[in-house]
């Protein structure tokens, strides 16, 4: 719009104001605290807008002409240039900027770094030292002063900031921009800061060798970028053939959260030079260090393979805990979730699991076994990573990850309400989740109808199936399918019955010094095999308290299970599971001590008392070891091979 033009606007909008101002009746005096509100008419809105998208495209051209000959006359300030860019952004998209506070932060980082560079450090290790602290968040676009003030940012913000400062200490030649831009698996490009070292390329981001391809773009080539995305330099052409988008097309740099989480932010995307050279790994939605000191392990995977394949595992990072979470109940009947503060470190091992997992889950090569157990995965995962990014005062991160969680519920849902388990086809699923994710099926039980499906699995698994065990217990946790689950496991052996008892002991395992261990009820419509086995599992839990928490004497624990058992009304067989598994778990521990024998007589003894025949194996494995008088773990092998 020209000046005429918005001259124009403003008059005629001027105008009208006075018509109705004063041609139009007068109104009674509003009470004084309306009058002082800052409510504004639609019209004065509009020319407001207007006028601040005037004042800001002049504000812009002389940063970008001022820039231009300071670059010419080599005394571009690269790093103010960005933030008196991102200031008018900030502007014209009627935000506040603290644009005092980014200067002095923006400072602050200039001297970390050049403290670094005099004390002989070479760039790929005093950029990490001085951007220590800077977090990376996969959220695309943003600017550069946002970062300074959050504290991290995306890889679009985290790169200009680090090439801007090492270009403001006088190392122009040792840094550059890398951009690929090509989307990758999540949609989006990605923009790399380079560290220099003659023909050598260093991502200061990943902490590795540069990948290759891209185009590689000079510090202060950014004023350019910036004049291109807001039409005050010609766009790049897009070579023939290129799969690179020209302009505003191009795709934002990288990104992990999902579409729809939240608005666009601002991004230079659109003046990077086009290219179709994708980046070769995976990127997370958070990061403990946006800068990786060289060789330091992080979370971008180049290998598809390997990344697919941890997040087939992603059901060994969740915790069982979470189908049947523990609750503290204080006065007034109210009762609420306790949750440990999150480290740094598993915030970040969320992240990428939450990001390898939505990779898998659209993958082409992923078939219909591993898309469903990704979107249990994800349902799981995203309503936890919630709550630590929220912990963590992430919230956007929270937001993402809570998005990600329900596109993901809504999708397996789908899924598993099409899947005709009769078909050949659905045999095939289930014999692949049956086999490739034995022991992780129970995430199935976060989706609606999972339940059915777990069950169904374990019941056909083969008795010496690892899995089985592990299943059974989260169905015995799960309170939808408990009732259901005790009664199948009341099927099985004694022995084996303990054997779900000890994964649903162990379930609050991590929330110590809360809850230590699971206290398993009985519903009051329970029928008497699930009150049976309610009994025996409180019996169980004692003698577990006393083996693993309380660390009690063998003789005091084996007297207070036969104690505990009668009481109880449980039979010899019973009371022999629980000394079987009292045996092999107490002789595995003192194998390992000094004077571990000792704990042999009192074992001998109470298989004395008991003298039901499933115990016959044991009493042969220690008579062995007290012949050999001593335990040890060469020992204890042997007599584990007695059966």
């Amino acid at each position: 719009m020209s000046r005429r033009a918005l001259a124009t606007v403003i008059l005629s909008v001027l105008g009208h104001g006075l018509f109705l101002g004063f041609g139009a009746p007068r109104m009674r005096e509003a009470p004084r605290a309306i009058a002082a509100s800052s409510v504004t008419s639609p019209i004065t809105s509009t020319a407001e807008a207007l006028a601040r998208q005037e004042r800001t495209r002049e504000a812009r051209r002389a940063l970008v002409e001022a820039a231009r000959i300071d670059r010419k006359k080599g005394r571009l300030a690269l790093g103010r240039f960005l933030l008196e860019a991102n200031r008018i952004d900030a502007e014209e998209a009627g935000e506040e900027l603290d644009m005092a506070e980014a200067l002095v932060r923006y400072e602050d980082r200039l001297s970390r770094l050049r403290e670094a560079l005099r004390e002989g450090d070479p760039v790929t290790l005093a950029v990490p030292w001085a951007y220590e602290d800077i977090k990376y968040y996969g959220q695309p676009g943003g600017r550069m002063a946002d970062a300074l003030l959050d504290g991290g940012g995306s890889c679009e913000q985290v790169a200009q900031l680090v090439v801007a400062s090492v270009f403001d200490v006088g190392r122009p030649a040792e840094v550059a921009l890398r951009f690929y831009g090509k989307p990758m698996t999540d949609g989006v490009a990605h923009l790399a800061p380079i560290a220099i070292r003659g023909k050598e390329e260093h991502d200061l981001m990943a902490g590795t060798p540069a990948a290759p391809g891209g185009s590689r773009i000079a510090p202060d080539e950014l004023v350019e970028v910036y004049a291109r995305v807001h039409g005050l330099a010609p766009p790049i052409p897009t070579a023939p053939g290129g799969g690179g988008g020209a302009g505003k097309e191009a795709a934002p740099p990288a990104s992990a959260e999902p579409t729809d989480a939240a608005p666009s932010r601002p991004s230079l995307a659109a003046g990077f030079p086009p290219n179709a050279d994708a980046y070769p790994g995976t990127l997370p939605l958070y990061a403990v260090r946006a800068v990786k000191q060289p060789g330091e392990a992080g979370d971008v995977l180049e290998d598809p393979s390997f990344a697919a394949e941890g997040a087939r595992h992603c059901a060994y990072f969740l915790r069982m805990a979470s189908l049947s979470p523990p609750t503290i109940e204080v006065e007034q009947s109210v009762s609420f979730e306790p949750f440990p503060t999150p480290r740094p470190q598993r915030l970040e091992r969320e992240a990428f699991l939450l990001r390898v997992a939505l990779d898998l889950a659209k993958s082409p090569q992923a078939d219909d076994a591993d898309r469903l157990m990704s979107f249990a995965c994800l349902t799981a995962l995203g309503e936890v990573a919630g709550t630590d990014f929220t912990l963590a005062g992430e919230r956007r991160l929270a937001h993402a990850a809570v998005a990600t969680g329900k596109q993901a519920r809504e999708a397996g849902e789908k899924a598993l309400a099409t899947m005709r388990w009769s078909s050949e086809e659905g045999a095939r699923i289930a014999k692949r989740i049956e086999t490739e994710y034995a022991g992780r099926s129970w995430v199935l039980l976060f989706l609606k109808g999972g339940g059915d499906v777990v069950l169904d699995l374990t019941l056909r698994s083969p008795r010496e199936s690892w899995g089985r065990v592990n299943a059974l217990g989260a169905l015995v946790l799960f309170p939808e399918t408990r009732l259901r689950a005790i009664e199948a496991t009341a099927t099985l052996s004694p022995r084996d019955q303990v054997e779900v008892m000890h994964e649903v002991f162990h379930a609050h395992d991590h929330l110590r010094p809360w809850a230590t261990n699971f206290d398993l009820e009985a519903p009051p419509n329970a029928s008497p095999t699930v009150q049976r086995f309610v009994r025996a599992y409180r019996v169980f839990r004692g003698l577990a308290f006393r083996l693993w928490e309380g660390q009690r004497e063998a003789g005091e624990t084996l007297t207070a299970l036969r104690e505990e058992a009668r009481a109880a009304g449980l039979d010899p067989t019973w009371e022999a599971a629980m000394l079987d598994y009292h045996a092999r778990n107490v002789l595995g521990l003192y194998a390992q001590r000094p004077a571990g024998f000792e704990v042999v007589a009192a074992l001998v003894e109470a298989t004395r008392c008991n003298l039901d025949p499933s115990l016959d194996p044991l009493r042969k494995q220690l008579a062995y070891i007290t012949a050999e008088g001593r335990l040890d773990a060469r020992t204890l092998a042997d007599a584990f091979r007695m059966r």
